[in-house]
């Protein structure tokens, strides 16, 4: 006579939801795995374009690169810079990895005459990722701004619809136009928030928007308070159809002059 094993009930759920959870870590790990070897690609590709600028390898930084507005003569371009203003040293200070095609960095970038410092964009283009260079500062605008189309329409509108949401002191609906990055603390960005829905209402207008790649646009924008009023440049990120605001991570660009006597603070 033939025995049948019997296991019971509870023993099967157990494994189970044993197998379940350690399905459930080798796709978190395999995420973490693919997220970690994509922002190394994006980082390499910045530090591939500052080293070649330190040794005015123009071919690399050609390669390693895409201008914010379009050129002809990159590579004269790059060929000037090099020779007049020489890269001495270069720090990477901050790298923050939007999705799978989108990076921000920022640089300290060490000339003989200046400081450089900025956060741009790094984007993945035909497979290969490139710091995005020549992104003006803030206060630069485009005013001659004509017809909008429908992808700069929809744009305008995320911050109108922000606006909006500020004025109804509505944080959740705040929250939804803003793409959060993993390590901006979340009590910091509750008080920022916060914080707007008590101050008097901005008035944001929209300048030039330009389009980076299929995921990521830099806004000019006005906000004007009622007893103020500044410019900045806004980075926003198409998410599943949604464009919103990056938070956390602001986009800059500023010189400051080298004398080479500065004065060290202990």
């Amino acid at each position: 006579m033939n025995e049948v094993n019997h296991v019971p009930d509870f023993i099967k759920r157990l494994i189970k939801g044993k197998l379940c959870f350690a399905l459930f870590l080798l796709l978190s790990f395999n995420g973490l795995s693919v997220e970690a070897a994509t922002k190394d690609e994006a980082l390499k590709a910045v530090e591939n374009f500052l080293k070649a600028q330190k040794n005015c390898n123009v071919d690399i930084m050609v390669d390693n690169s895409e201008y914010f507005l379009k050129i002809e003569n990159l590579k004269e371009m790059y060929t000037e810079l090099c020779h007049k203003s020489p890269l001495k040293q270069a720090k990477i200070t901050k790298f923050s990895l939007i999705n799978e095609e989108t990076a921000l960095v920022s640089i300290q970038a060490t000339y003989k005459e200046m400081i450089n410092i900025r956060t741009t964009p790094v984007i993945k283009k035909d497979g290969k990722w490139k710091i995005v260079i020549g992104v003006p500062p803030a206060g630069v605008k485009n005013t001659n701004v004509t017809k909008r189309t429908a992808k700069e329409a929809e744009i305008a509108q995320l911050f109108k619809d922000y606006t909006d949401s500020i004025k109804a002191r509505d944080m959740e609906k705040m929250k939804s136009f803003i793409k959060i990055l993993p390590d901006s603390p979340d009590e910091k960005i509750e008080e920022h928030l916060q914080a707007l829905s008590e101050q008097p209402i901005p008035e944001i207008i929209t300048y030039g928007i330009n389009y980076i790649s299929e995921s990521l646009a830099i806004v000019q924008v006005e906000i004007k308070f009622p007893k103020h009023t500044y410019a900045q440049n806004l980075s926003v990120t198409n998410e599943n159809g949604q464009w919103k605001m990056i938070y956390g991570h602001l986009l800059t660009n500023s010189f400051i002059p080298n004398t080479g006597k500065s004065i060290d603070i202990k």
